[in-house]
């Protein structure tokens, strides 16, 4: 199921649009994702996500209920100076109020200091593929809900995340999550596995 209504306790402080330094690099590979049809929107919900790591603490993310726009600006992207994913608590500033995923977000932060970028996307021949062939798997756990969270944690509790920087959910119809040091490390993860699916579906 898509759903772009915020579930975590979210404080947020309107400002003006954040810098273009802080999401120059996210607007890059959003539009290579945009092109591939991995964000945008279906029933009149956006979908897709994507976020770069500022600090221990702080990311920027795009905003919610983004992903029906060929291109974002300064107005479309919110910093999250502050997250606690055991509160379910999230404190941001910007613009626009951050997407419905970011506490998600921070909670893959929180596995390794070492990930500096997450991206969410939605594929029908994805998703189906990774449920398939025994790819890192999430339970039943609805998007957006300190479950997911608590699920995140333990499918990476027993390896090192980097090893491994995909996992798909089954509960988040067409949702899968890919991370990485990087923004392009991220997307090679998930561009890697979004092939195989086309060649083997």
């Amino acid at each position: 199921m898509i759903d772009g209504v915020i579930k975590y306790n979210l404080h947020f402080d309107k400002s003006e649009p954040l810098d273009k330094s802080l999401w120059q690099e996210i607007q890059a590979i959003r539009k290579k994702l945009k092109n591939l049809n991995l964000i945008g929107e279906k029933d009149g919900i956006g979908y897709g996500n994507i976020s770069q790591r500022v600090s221990k603490t702080s990311f920027v993310i795009t905003g919610t209920a983004t992903g029906h726009l060929d291109e974002l600006d300064e107005n479309h992207y919110s910093f999250v100076k502050e997250y606690n994913d055991r509160e379910f608590f999230l404190n941001s500033t910007g613009a626009c109020k951050p997407s419905s995923e970011a506490l998600t977000h921070g909670s893959i932060y929180n596995l390794n200091d070492e990930i500096r970028a997450v991206i969410h996307v939605h594929s029908k021949d994805l998703w189906s593929y990774m449920l398939k062939n025994d790819f890192l798997t999430t339970n039943d756990a609805l998007y957006g809900s300190i479950r997911l969270i608590d699920e995140v944690q333990k499918i990476y509790q027993n390896i090192n995340p980097l090893d491994n920087p995909i996992f798909v959910m089954p509960s988040h119809e067409d949702g899968v999550i890919a991370f990485g040091k990087n923004l392009d490390e991220a997307l090679e993860s998930l561009l890697l596995v979004y092939k195989l699916s086309l060649k083997n579906g």
